[in-house]
């Protein structure tokens, strides 16, 4: 029937969807220049590729520590509540960022601690958000709706790192940075636009949780969002296959600015101009797949996608010039375009919403676990041998453990929803 097609429309007609998701329009436009000024000014600041691996790292480890307890939260407390004070947390922490490296006190020690910090809070907005999103919209509609905040975190990331590697080449660091710490502050104040009764963690919760259901135990909370996804057959598998794959994504990810910098002999605004690349072609995807009912396919759709971006991170190693590079990684971005919108609709569709949450942030932190390894190691790795090496090994590892997985994982080959 036609009015249960997904529509992009009808979501945009809810006021609170339709200010949640312009709060955040804005606001990633700043976490996108944010992205460019970081790994880049680490990169020419030290000329050391372990020291990018390091910083990647520190964006990275919240979500591992940090995740599990955020999701505790998330199912006791107004998701609404959350996601305005980690806005207003993260304005003040790039603010601080901004103004030390203005004074020339921001130490290398001191902006790690400052990152992790940074995105520590951003763990909470995170997991809310996901587990706000299935109270606002239609079960038809999911789809569209995480479709719909790929497509602008990636149309802001197109913008974001096209600009903003001309902006640190022409005016620097800070006023990325400082752009950055102001669109927190907008996003809050949309926030605050929401109704409050789309926070609740149950659906019929119409008041704020009672003083006994405030005191349960914390490890508790944890121990049931942790045995929902030990119990669950499908979650293991998609942890594990998560787990391979997660660690060399997280790799290459890291050491885009080497390659870049090393591999093509480009500038900042090269290394801006394929991070973009990247943001267009997530970009297609994410508006191809948010039209498309792929409901009875979405497991072979998501192993099918890695096994793409696999082979085209490996042929990525071998192109030496700009424009083969481009090309390449717009094609990577339209493959997890695609891949981003199967997985959140998966696990929103196949956890109860009171543990929507919790479940969320312990796979988070289990699937990322690899990541802040992976960024330490293949920093490290690209100090002593060439970064297309390393892109060759990771896309064919990947492809390889993909189609030797997508056998015995049933479950996830068969996925559905």
């Amino acid at each position: 029937m036609a009015s249960n097609r997904p529509s992009y429309s009808g979501l945009l007609r809810n006021s609170s969807f339709a200010a949640m998701w312009i709060g955040q329009l804005v606001s990633q436009s700043g976490d996108a220049v944010f992205d460019v000024a970081l790994l880049w000014l680490v990169l020419v600041t030290t000329g050391s590729t372990a020291l990018v691996g390091l910083t990647q790292a520190a964006v990275l480890i919240p979500a591992v520590l940090v995740g599990p307890f955020a999701g505790v939260y998330v199912d006791r407390l107004n998701r609404r509540t959350i996601m305005i004070l980690s806005n207003i947390f993260q304005g003040a922490i790039t603010a601080a960022i901004s103004l030390l490296y203005l004074i020339d006190s921001l130490s290398f020690p001191f902006l790690i601690f400052l990152v992790l910090l940074l995105y520590a809070g951003a763990q909470f907005f995170r997991a809310a958000l996901t587990a706000i999103i299935p109270r606002m919209v239609s079960k038809e509609n999911l789809g569209a709706a995480n479709s719909l905040f790929t497509l602008s975190t990636f149309a802001n990331q197109l913008a974001g790192y096209s600009v903003g590697g001309i902006i640190i080449a022409a005016l620097g660091d800070i006023v990325p940075i400082s752009y950055d710490s102001l669109t927190f502050f907008f996003a809050a104040a949309m926030m605050a636009l929401v109704l409050k009764s789309y926070g609740n963690p149950k659906a019929d919760d119409k008041v704020a949780p009672t003083e006994s259901s405030a005191r349960r135990d914390f490890s508790k909370d944890f121990r049931e969002g942790l045995a929902f996804v030990r119990k669950n057959r499908f979650f293991l598998e998609l942890m594990v296959f998560g787990l391979i794959v997660n660690f060399f994504g997280a790799g290459i990810a890291t050491v885009i600015a080497p390659y870049v910098k090393l591999s093509l002999h480009g500038g900042a605004s090269d290394y801006g101009f394929t991070l973009a690349a990247f943001a267009l072609g997530t970009i297609a995807g994410a508006v191809g797949i948010g039209k498309v009912n792929f409901r009875a396919y979405v497991g072979k759709l998501l192993l099918g996608g890695v096994i793409g971006v696999g082979l085209l991170v490996a042929l990525a190693g071998i192109v030496t010039t700009m424009p083969e590079a481009v090309i390449l990684f717009f094609g990577i971005g339209a493959l997890s375009g695609v891949i981003n919108t199967p997985i959140q609709v998966l696990v929103q569709t196949q956890v109860p919403g009171q543990l929507l949450g919790r479940a969320v942030t312990v796979m988070g932190s289990l699937l990322g676990a690899a990541q802040p390894i992976a960024a330490i190691a293949f920093g490290w790795l690209a100090g002593f041998s060439s970064v297309g090496i390393l892109f060759e090994l990771a896309g064919l590892v990947t492809v390889v453990i993909t189609l030797s997985l997508s056998i015995p994982f049933s479950q996830l080959r068969n996925a559905s929803y």
